[in-house]
């Protein structure tokens, strides 16, 4: 395990430092760097199996610190400011989304049950890699960076809510307690935090290690309720937010992040990559990407135009809400176990939802470069003018 991590993190740099100087986002270099550690390419040629169980677990720690940050920068104010906008948005994109997903499984032939259940994995959202690239831009702390945040959250509510409702998982009553369990549990540590705030207790760094519990805490809890455990992150991050040391918890979580944890999950995320699945992907890919891409874009730039946004960053928040990872795999691996594929078909939605994965987490980074990049380009040529 030490070997695997010594490694992943000296080629997450390097690669990212690489992409950095052709002005890409580093986040593709770490993902290049797991898929070149990983079983298609080390595995294959040197016979090395990357990323024990131990390995895993501890990258996974990257996406709760890289939402916790996230959730520290933007902070409830600006959440409130975007709540409107966000649930706007949220209802466009999961609307559309999951349309374009059951008209891909119709179009193919596919019947209702399954049609319904495609359109569940084009739901998924997963904004990891967006958060990441908006930080590199500096422009998480933008309207653009606040509305995919909030549009975020919300797509991961209602799209559980959606495979609950469509494919029986869990009683819905049930499931609608534990999501307002949960806020109501945000509300009170919100509450018990601003009432705090003030007191001063002689312990060397425990606001910093209290921060990172916490966030920790609450994302358990938020896993046990049936939510992601990056939702409880983003959450438990907002919270310290009200803080007075909020800069300090921010740098401190930043270091610690961006120096071990956070380049450490992007590489696992390549290096899981399981490009041999992609053999028997069959037509289904030739709907299923592009609906998949599409839908988001759509969706969300219909939803943030409608509140408003100008053109450009109506595009922005639509390519920002395209990538999946983890929910997208989740949803197909759920439906997959309750027999909603046949074996065959099981295994191409699988391969397809997997070079989903792939294709999105690769392309978002890159068209948000440009989406902002050519905002740069009309302040210069205005100032000029």
């Amino acid at each position: 395990m030490l070997l695997e991590i010594g490694i992943a993190l000296i080629l997450a740099k390097l690669a990212g430092y690489a992409l950095e100087r052709i002005k890409q986002p580093a986040v593709i270099g770490e993902i290049l760097a797991g898929i070149i550690i990983g079983p298609f390419i080390a595995g294959k040629f040197f016979g090395i199996e990357y990323l024990s169980p131990e390995t895993e677990g501890i990258a996974q720690l990257g996406i709760i610190l890289l939402l916790f940050i996230s959730g520290l920068e933007i902070g409830i104010e600006e959440i409130k400011t975007a709540g409107k906008n966000g649930i706007i948005t949220s209802m466009f994109d999961v609307a559309i989304a999951f349309i374009f997903g059951y008209f891909a499984g119709y179009t193919l032939g596919y019947d209702i049950k399954t049609s319904i259940a495609i359109g569940n994995i084009f739901v998924a959202t997963s904004v990891g890699i967006t958060v990441r690239t908006l930080m590199e831009m500096h422009a998480l702390h933008s309207k653009v960076g606040e509305l995919i945040l909030t549009v975020a959250v919300l797509d991961d509510l209602l799209g559980i809510i959606i495979l609950s409702f469509t494919l029986g998982q869990g009683e819905p009553l049930l499931l609608i307690m534990k999501v307002f369990l949960f806020f109501l549990l945000f509300i009170i540590a919100v509450f018990v935090i601003i009432r705090i705030k003030d007191i001063k207790v002689h312990v060397p760094r425990l606001i910093l290690t209290s921060a990172i519990s916490f966030a920790l805490i609450f994302s358990a809890l938020a896993k046990s309720l049936g939510l992601a455990a990056i939702t409880g992150a983003f959450f438990a991050g907002l919270v310290f937010s009200n803080l007075p040391q909020r800069r300090r918890i921010n740098e401190f979580s930043r270091q610690m992040g961006e120096i071990f944890f956070i380049p450490l999950f992007f590489v696992w995320v390549g290096a899981s990559f399981d490009f041999y699945a992609l053999k028997d992907i069959g037509v289904l890919v030739l709907l299923f990407i592009p609906m998949a891409l599409i839908g988001k874009i759509i969706g969300c730039s219909m939803g943030a135009k409608i509140c408003k946004f100008n053109t450009r960053d109506a595009i922005a928040v639509g390519v920002g809400m395209m990538p999946r990872m983890e929910v997208a795999l989740v949803v197909v691996t759920t439906e997959i176990a309750m027999g909603i594929f046949s074996e065959t078909l099981a295994h191409q939605v699988l391969a397809a939802t997997i070079l989903l994965v792939i294709i999105s987490s690769l392309l978002t980074p890159v068209l948000l470069k440009v989406v902002y990049r050519e905002e740069k380009e009309n302040k210069v040529e205005k100032q000029s003018g």
